[in-house]
């Protein structure tokens, strides 16, 4: 039987950043902000629209049957959500000083609010705005709850200050880094997993997204019981590269611009993607770019898992200049891809917390699958 090790799964710890001058891997951004109080934000896609497509639509039944480039290179990610998210649900003192939460037992943390009063919801301002001038009246609130459309009466009340709320927290975007595993024409899938609200955990529903070039500025390496991270700054008001199509249990998948893939990857190393049945235990490579060029890591498989559906493949890092560099893996890897036999097999998705020179991958024909 094999050793039990402690795992993070780089989206629940979070493959995403803090909205900062410096991005900081690995931390999801919880931006919240309760029904009622006024924020401003402003998105970096308005006005973009993400193709409605399927990862078969996307790539094709043949994907097998022609090469694509092995990427590993870091992206800064930014999605909208398609509806507000709702985080959590909390009391407050009313104009009476009395605890109240008018969104108790009506909402819950992870619906999804898609309209208010026969009025679409996109962005949580349009939500704030509605609260505020609803004068305490009821509202009728559509949601989504585990994919079914639902409708409620919540009536908004005066906190203390005057201002009326729902007692919910809500969030309409996310933003962070992630690595690319491959780029096939001008289309590409990354991360290896779903992009998920560190709340909540639930999957983010997306509406749009975009990827942005970044660079990488500094490695902090990872420990045992410590893992590292990578930090990198992001311009994301200059460098949306290519937009998100999907948000799926094993990545993110959408389409770069046909000018930026032609200069990055034009000239690029291509191969096959091989199927489950053809990973085997011994010797493969991590290729990445965190340092700006690429480079290839030799890594040994210990264990190659068919049955499962997200840790198929079971590493440890065995190259010197990977361990000097970074530890092993470390925050921020997510999606790396493996290649073995000169085929793309995988990307890594996990690492362990006591030993960060060992990790998981998931099959890239895991990744394609709906």
């Amino acid at each position: 039987m094999r050793r039990y090790k402690k795992v993070i799964i780089w989206v629940a710890v979070a493959d995403l950043l803090l909205l900062a001058a410096l991005f900081i891997l690995c931390v999801l951004v919880d931006r919240r902000v309760d029904v009622g109080r006024s924020e401003k934000t402003s998105s970096t896609l308005d006005g973009v629209v993400s193709r409605a497509t399927t990862k078969d639509a996307e790539f094709g039944s043949d994907i097998f049957d022609r090469p694509v480039v092995p990427s590993g290179e870091a992206m800064g990610i930014y999605m909208k959500t398609d509806g507000v998210l709702v985080v959590d649900v909390c009391s407050f003192k009313n104009e009476n000083g009395e605890s109240c939460c008018p969104a108790d037992g009506k909402v819950c943390t992870g619906d999804y609010i898609v309209s208010v009063d026969g009025m679409e919801i996109s962005k949580r301002s349009e939500l704030l705005d509605i609260v505020a001038e609803s004068q305490g009246d009821s509202l009728s609130v559509r949601y989504i709850r585990d994919g079914e459309e639902k409708v409620c009466s919540i009536t908004p009340e005066k906190n203390e200050n005057g201002a009326y709320l729902l007692g919910a927290w809500v969030k309409d975007d996310v933003s962070g880094i992630g690595t690319v595993t491959f780029v096939d024409g001008t289309n590409f899938m990354a991360l290896g997993h779903s992009v998920s609200d560190i709340d909540t955990g639930v999957m983010m529903r997306c509406s749009t997204g975009g990827v942005y070039t970044t660079d990488i500025t500094n490695i902090s390496k990872s420990y045992s019981s410590e893992p590292g991270r990578l930090q990198g700054s992001i311009a994301y008001r200059r460098s949306l590269v290519g937009i998100i199509d999907g948000n799926s249990a094993s990545g993110i998948y959408g389409h770069l611009d046909t000018s930026y893939c032609q200069a990055k990857y034009g000239d690029a190393e291509r191969m096959y993607i091989a199927r489950g049945h053809e990973v085997r235990k011994g010797q493969a490579y991590i290729n990445s770019r965190m340092s700006g060029e690429l480079e290839k890591y030799e890594i040994d498989i210990e264990y190659v898992d068919r049955n499962s559906s997200d840790k198929n493949i079971e590493f440890h890092v065995t190259d010197d200049a990977l361990i000097d560099l970074t530890g092993g893996v470390v925050q921020g890897m997510s999606g790396s891809p493996i290649i073995q036999d000169g085929k793309i097999i995988g990307a890594v998705t996990h690492v362990f917390v006591d030993d960060p020179t060992r990790g998981y991958g998931i099959f890239i024909e895991n990744m394609l699958e709906e």
